[in-house]
């Protein structure tokens, strides 16, 4: 479901490059030339990285010293978009778009992809490598600002965070579980996350499940019965309640508008 690999080699436009998943990304570090697409040729230039939809082949003409090539699932694509509701998400891989970084965001951009190519080779399950791409994305796309003012480190407490939420949000509650989980004390954790994400813990995961309860009701065969009870509701009503207070609309009402 994902393909990175360094790239770094003088290239000919006569020879596209291979990509094994649709969604794909040139992230260059370091070199010149141009990335050849039917739409134009577009420079290649330090810090610049590539947005490139499915449709049409990729091909380069002169130098890569440094750089990246990746290639995933639009299933993992969807985790992104799932996080993601604006436009500016859905539109990031329809045409084809570039983003420059300055010298200090491709050093860390280059550092979350290297730790990403460990986490593939150790064979990491796909709801982690999932929750690793979308924050890859809302950092080199720019869609989460609060994440470029944090250090690399941080970067990697908010991933850590996320996989471990995204495991047990239906059945782990307290702040105690997620506190151990992330190597702090229960009063670090609840600040960290309130600077960081700017929420807290309760908020979260309530998030989280009604994202999930949303998805659930769209998209599969279950009853509400069945949906409350696989999101660790004890009773039906519970989750009714909850739904309402969240979406401002009943479960009922909401199946009805989509």
């Amino acid at each position: 479901m994902i393909q990175l690999e360094p790239i770094t080699s003088f290239f000919k436009r006569e020879r596209a490059l291979q990509a094994i998943y649709p969604m794909r990304m040139l992230i260059v570090r370091e070199g010149k030339g141009f990335l050849c697409m039917n739409s134009g040729d577009y420079p290649l230039l330090n810090g610049r990285i590539f947005f490139i939809p499915e449709e049409g082949l990729v091909r380069l003409e002169g130098e890569i010293t440094a750089g990246y090539w990746l290639s995933f699932s639009s299933l993992l694509y969807a985790e992104f978009l799932l996080q993601h509701l604006d436009p500016q998400a859905k539109n990031l891989f329809l045409n084809l778009s570039l983003r420059d970084l300055d010298p200090h965001k491709s050093t860390k951009t280059y550092s979350l992809l290297d730790q990403l190519k460990k986490e593939i080779n150790t064979k990491k399950d796909m709801s982690f490598l999932a929750q690793y791409l979308s924050l890859f994305l809302g950092f080199t796309a720019g869609l989460d600002g609060y994440l470029a003012a944090l250090t690399l480190d941080e970067l990697q407490q908010v991933l850590r965070f996320r996989a471990i939420l995204e495991q047990f949000y239906k059945q782990e509650r307290s702040i105690q579980f997620y506190a151990e989980g992330m190597g702090m004390s229960t009063g670090k954790l609840n600040k960290f996350l309130d600077r960081v994400l700017g929420k807290s813990l309760t908020v979260l995961i309530k998030d989280r499940i009604m994202r999930e309860a949303e998805e659930l009701l769209l998209h599969s065969d279950y009853t509400v019965d069945e949906i409350a009870e696989l999101l660790g509701f004890e009773q039906t009503t519970n989750f009714s309640t909850s739904f309402r207070r969240h979406k401002g609309v009943s479960v009922l009402q909401f199946s009805r508008l989509t």
